[in-house]
């Protein structure tokens, strides 16, 4: 939202905005964006247009004012696919997991392009999610959550993956499927899978994910990049796969790919006062929990992980799952839910999550990390979950600023 309000200001339009919890205040200073904290009715009702992310509910009392004024109301993902609609070529990027770091791979290649980038993630080089640039290129995530990526017109459209997501919106994976072939019959070029290439030998050197790019049985290109986890290299392949369909020489990829230095909160080390060594990461779905915890494995020789779970509905759904890969981790402790948009009786949460795998569970950021000082000295905590845990230990001094 944050992104595209900017776009809106650097085209000439007035923007104010609202959130219950405003954070980054400083981003829209900078552009002259006045954020409420709180509801906003009397701006609403001067508003020629209002835009409500998929988190607002229908009893919003901004959103209800907007409607009683009779003032035009649009969604997050109406307004991206028109402001993408000016652009020359759309490329987008969807699935269920490493849309941040395929997009942003993506426009590290094409960098030189001067693309515009929607991310929904923070570039660490660039300490932004938005690029403002020229009107060749629009790269952007594609959100599949309440079909918002389905405004979208692609050049090229990508899907990294699919699997059981934001049920509490589609109710049953073949309705999930049944969107996805809707988005990509809307691409001019559709990138999925790994088509006729493959990747091969991957290894971990001094802090590098060093892998190869295979066509068929043809090694087209090696690679030493910035970024750990080994599904990075499938990111990898798919960004390779996208800027070969867009004329880009072989040079320039690897060059925009081995200069990568990663999304924040993407398996990302941070320094701390209180621990030797901590990770952050934003893994939130069994899938990309289980590549963390093997990744963790491999680097780091004593390790303690902390989940927060995001949203009550997506455990509940995904129980069974998030008790598979987390059954056999002993050194495994549960910080309370982040609700985000919803209220628990939506589904499961962290603790009942901690009780059926007999875990230990916290909901206060300092006792949790008096525990982990006295309980785990010498491990390195791997902090894991999309929700507000990393800034409260932030806010805290207990780590620095991501």
């Amino acid at each position: 939202m944050r992104s595209l309000a900017v776009l809106l200001k650097l085209n000439g339009h007035e923007v104010k905005g609202s959130d219950i919890s405003p954070s980054d205040l400083d981003f829209f200073e900078k552009y002259n964006i006045k954020v409420f904290d709180g509801h906003m009715p009397s701006e609403v009702k001067k508003a020629d247009v209002v835009v409500v992310s998929s988190a607002i509910g229908e009893d919003d009392v901004d959103l209800q004012t907007a409607k009683r004024f009779k003032r035009k109301v649009i969604t997050r993902g109406e307004l991206l696919g028109e402001i993408s609609s000016y652009y020359e070529k759309v490329i987008a990027v969807a699935g269920s997991h490493g849309k941040t770091t395929t997009t942003a791979l993506i426009y590290n290649i094409l960098k030189k392009e001067k693309p515009t980038l929607h991310l929904g993630g923070i570039l660490k080089e660039e300490n932004t999610s938005f690029i403002y640039g020229n009107k060749k290129y629009f790269i952007t995530e594609a959100c599949e959550y309440h079909d918002n990526f389905l405004y979208l017109k692609p050049y090229v459209g990508v899907i990294t993956n699919i699997e059981r997501e934001h049920l509490d919106y589609f109710k049953t994976f073949e309705n999930e499927l049944a969107s996805f072939d809707k988005f990509r019959n809307n691409c001019k070029n559709a990138i999925d899978g790994q088509g006729e290439y493959h990747i091969q030998n991957i290894k971990h050197r001094y802090g590098k994910l060093c892998f190869d790019i295979y066509l068929k049985d043809e090694c087209v290109m090696s690679l030493k990049m910035n970024i750990c986890e080994d599904v990075n290299a499938v990111n990898a392949l798919l960004a390779y796969r996208t800027c070969k369909l867009l004329g880009v020489s072989d040079f320039e990829i690897k060059r925009g790919l081995e200069s990568f230095k990663g999304v924040k909160r993407r398996f990302e080390k941070v320094k701390s006062k209180v621990f030797k060594s901590v990770i952050v990461d934003y893994a939130h779905h069994p899938t990309e929990i289980k590549n963390t915890l093997q990744t963790a494995k491999k680097i780091y020789k004593n390790v303690v992980f902390i989940f927060q779970p995001h949203t009550y509905s997506r455990t509940k759904e995904l129980l069974k799952e998030f008790v598979e890969v987390f059954k056999d981790e002993e050194n495994l402790i549960f910080y309370k839910s982040f609700p985000a948009r919803e209220k628990k009786e939506a589904g499961l949460s962290s603790k009942e999550l901690a009780k059926i795998l007999g875990r230990k569970y916290f909901d206060d950021a300092d006792e949790l990390v008096s525990y982990l000082q006295t309980e785990y000295p010498i491990n390195t905590p791997i902090f894991i979950g999309a929700g507000d845990l990393p800034k409260l230990l932030e806010d805290k001094k207990y780590i620095e600023k991501l």
